[in-house]
């Protein structure tokens, strides 16, 4: 008989930390939400949100494992299980993807922006450029334009070597 109230307690004990690792994940994502709404108002920071993305992936992590104590491993509902778990892994390292990516699109928009304010020898030295490469391209379409002549004087096709 003994054996019996411990397997309730132990099964009591898994179904609690079944539950507590459920709330986890809601409340992750709570924060997630939050984080991203935060952040497309402008009241918040991309790090904020990156933070909240890891913790979205690290509670669904512990909710695995908390599911596999106890769960057969071959089963259908165990392997659907595990699939939807890599799905919120992909998607929470996309999601901190795009946000790192933002922060540096976000870095060197400033950077670029300062540099304009303060250095109109940059938008100088990029006209300065433009000016070159358009000159360089004048030229090459004459050269171009001298030899098609060149070989039509002598009866060649331009396009063809005779």
């Amino acid at each position: 008989m003994e054996a019996h109230p411990a397997f309730a307690t132990d099964d009591y004990q898994w179904s609690e930390g079944l539950i507590s690792a459920s709330r986890l994940v809601a409340a992750a994502v709570h924060q997630l939400c939050e984080a991203a709404n935060a952040l497309v108002q402008g009241h918040s920071s991309e790090e904020k949100l990156i933070s909240a993305a890891k913790q979205v992936a690290s509670s669904t992590a512990h909710l695995l494992v908390a599911c596999k104590v106890k769960s057969d491993l071959d089963s259908r509902a165990m392997q659907r299980l595990q699939s939807a778990g890599h799905a919120v892994k992909t998607a929470t390292e996309h999601l901190v993807m795009a946000a790192r990516s933002a922060i540096h699109e976000d870095e060197r928009t400033l950077i670029i922006s300062q540099r304009m304010v303060s250095g109109i020898a940059q938008v100088m030295d990029a006209q300065e450029q433009v000016l070159r490469k358009e000159r360089e391209l004048i030229e090459a379409r004459g050269k171009l334009a001298a030899l098609n002549k060149a070989r039509y004087e002598r009866g060649m096709s331009p396009n063809t070597d005779h």
